[in-house]
């Protein structure tokens, strides 16, 4: 249960419970088909755009510089711009507000004493937290929510042909698809078992009990601060001891340049459809994953 969550996150598809979950998830999972995943492909190469700029720099450099710090920028710079419509080179601005507050959440939040106490404890530490104020975190949850809802008001007022597509378009745009609801069961195993399930259940539900069929500007925050829970330190983990496989494992590092030299020969610029013709790096970032995984619970 989510006890000590707060929103944003409480509005998030991971703290929804039953036909909520049930109906919000209905609406996110189309942001994730191929079409939708082919809209944003520009928003993230320009991110790439940026990292190997600022990495060029560090490379003519001829020094040894901190990596890892260069992908923690890049990780944020294509939430920020996907899940928040937030552009950013967060290498460049690390004052912007967007940028402090996401690096003073994770800071407050990740492998903390009190993080660990709480997963040694639970029965002790979350009453406790209950009762204790915390001021900060109030404080970076308020900024979260008014930058989604500064930019839903922003999106609202835009002539729909200027609007970035992005994540945050997406569900701002179910806003409008919400009515017509294809079914409410997905990840189907046996479509003949779960039809009778799903006839009968929706039989049985009364008309006061239907669903609201429509994103709430908070849930809409929920999902976007999702986003960058889930994507931000897992990406830069993964990225990060990616580089460090390749460089200590030259033969390795040679077979990758290989492949994404004669991939580039052939393709101007990487998109949803032809990365798959790229499968020894995709073999790398599989190894990477199996030996140092970014989620070590669920």
């Amino acid at each position: 249960k989510p006890d000590l969550m707060s929103k944003p996150m409480l509005d998030s598809i991971l703290c929804l419970r039953d036909d909520r979950w049930k109906y919000v998830r209905s609406l996110l999972t189309p942001a994730f088909s191929d079409t939708k995943l082919k809209e944003m492909i520009p928003l993230i190469n320009q991110a790439c755009d940026v990292l190997l700029c600022n990495l060029k720099v560090c490379a003519d450099s001829g020094k040894a510089f901190d990596i890892q710090r260069c992908y923690n920028c890049f990780t944020l710079d294509v939430v920020g711009s996907v899940a928040f419509g937030t552009e950013v080179d967060s290498l460049k601005n690390p004052e912007d507000p967007f940028v402090k507050n996401c690096r003073t959440f994770f800071e407050m939040s990740l492998f903390k004493p009190l993080f660990i106490l709480i997963l040694s404890f639970p029965f002790i530490m979350i009453p406790l937290l209950r009762i204790l104020p915390n001021k900060k975190q109030k404080e970076l949850n308020g900024f979260f929510i008014q930058t989604i809802k500064n930019a839903i008001v922003f999106r609202d007022q835009q002539d729909a042909s200027e609007r970035r597509r992005d994540f945050l378009q997406w569900m701002l745009d179910s806003r409008s698809s919400a009515d017509s609801l294809a079914d409410w069961c997905f990840d189907v195993i046996s479509p003949s078992a779960t039809s009778r399930q799903n006839e009968e259940s929706l039989a049985s539900r009364a008309p006061s009990e239907k669903v609201q069929k429509t994103l709430t500007d908070d849930e809409i925050a929920g999902q976007a601060f999702l986003f960058l829970i889930a994507g931000y330190e897992t990406t830069t983990s993964t990225l990060s001891f990616a580089t460090y496989l390749l460089a200590t494992n030259p033969e390795c590092q040679e077979k990758v340049l290989q492949e994404v030299d004669e991939f580039s020969a052939k393709h101007m610029v990487p998109d949803y459809q032809n990365v798959q013709e790229l499968p020894y790096l995709d073999m790398v970032i599989a190894e990477t994953l199996r030996m140092y995984p970014p989620a070590f619970r669920y």
